[in-house]
C-alpha cells in the first residue's frame, strides 16, 4: 500500500506538470517539439525527468515492499524524500536560468533514493538466491 501512495502522489505531480507544460505550449504556440522557447524547455524536462526516474523508484519500491518486506518506515521515509525531491526538481529547473539550489537538491535526493534502493534491492536479491541455490 505504501508503493501505492507514492505512484498516485507522482501521478498527480505528473498530470499537474503535463497541464503546465500544455500551458505553456498554448502560450508560446508551440504545437510539437519544444520550440525556441527556454520555459518550453524547462517545463518540458521537469516532466520528462520527473516520468524518467519515477518508473525506477516505483518498480524498486513495490518490489521492496512486496518481495523484501522492507519495514514501511523505511519505505516511507525513501519515499517522502523521493517525492519533496521531484518537486523540489520541478520548482528549481522552471527558475530563471534552470539554476537553483532546489534543482540541485532535488537532484541529489532522487539519485540519493534510488541508489540506495537499487543497493538493497541488489543485496537482498543476492542473498535470497545465495541461499537458495542460485535459483536452482
Amino acid at each position: 500500500m505504501i508503493t501505492l501512495f507514492y505512484a498516485g502522489a507522482l501521478t498527480l505531480l505528473s498530470i499537474i506538470l503535463a497541464g503546465l507544460t500544455g500551458r505553456r505550449r498554448v502560450k508560446t504556440g508551440t504545437n510539437l517539439g519544444l520550440g525556441e522557447d527556454f520555459g518550453m524547455l524547462q517545463i518540458s524536462r521537469a516532466h520528462g525527468n520527473l516520468l524518467e526516474n519515477a518508473v525506477f523508484f516505483l518498480i524498486l519500491s513495490f518490489g521492496l515492499e512486496m518481495i523484501a518486506q522492507i519495514s514501511t518506515i523505511t519505505l516511507m521515509i525513501l519515499g517522502d524524500i523521493f517525492l519533496l525531491s521531484r518537486i523540489a526538481h520541478a520548482y528549481g529547473i522552471t527558475r530563471p536560468d534552470a539554476q537553483s539550489a532546489f534543482r540541485f537538491l532535488g537532484t541529489a535526493g532522487n539519485m540519493l533514493v534510488l541508489l540506495i534502493q537499487s543497493i538493497m534491492a541488489i543485496v537482498l536479491s543476492v542473498s535470497w538466491l545465495a541461499s537458495n541455490n542460485w535459483g536452482l
